[in-house]
């Protein structure tokens, strides 16, 4: 029995597909600065509000939740890249766990449906400023 050469030639990989959002160089760097870094419960809006604009960046608004039984405090963030603007959500579990900071559409909390919302209004603030 002849194979032709099309017959056993398995067919080229492709290569995979990109995540639909990539967390930004500055997302990643907030989320180990705040990972390397002790914060008290009295010191949380500061220590994100210092860390984001550290990096460029802009605190919108922070509040504390509990989750899944766990206190949380979060963060919605505004980030510039030459991308355009990138809204995250800083979460840092009050357990001792690790923060993360992710973009907001990839966010399952309630406050990233309207930090975008909030960014947008922020920019109306300062232009009427």
């Amino acid at each position: 029995m002849d194979m032709s050469v099309a017959e056993t030639t398995p067919p080229p990989l492709q290569p995979p597909s990109p995540p639909a959002v990539i967390a930004s160089l500055e997302a990643v760097e907030i989320e180990l600065e705040l990972g390397r870094r002790e914060i008290g419960e009295d010191q949380y809006e500061s220590t994100v509000r210092e860390t984001v604009e550290a990096f460029g960046g802009v605190l919108l608004f922070q509040m504390r939740i509990e989750r899944d039984g766990v206190g949380h405090w979060v963060a919605a963030i505004a980030l510039e890249s030459a991308e355009g603007r990138e809204i995250a959500i800083v979460d840092l579990p009050c357990n001792g766990e690790s923060a993360s900071v992710i973009p907001a559409s990839e966010s399952d909390l309630p406050i990233a449906r309207i930090a975008a919302a909030y960014a947008s209004l922020a920019d109306c603030w300062s232009t009427a400023a």
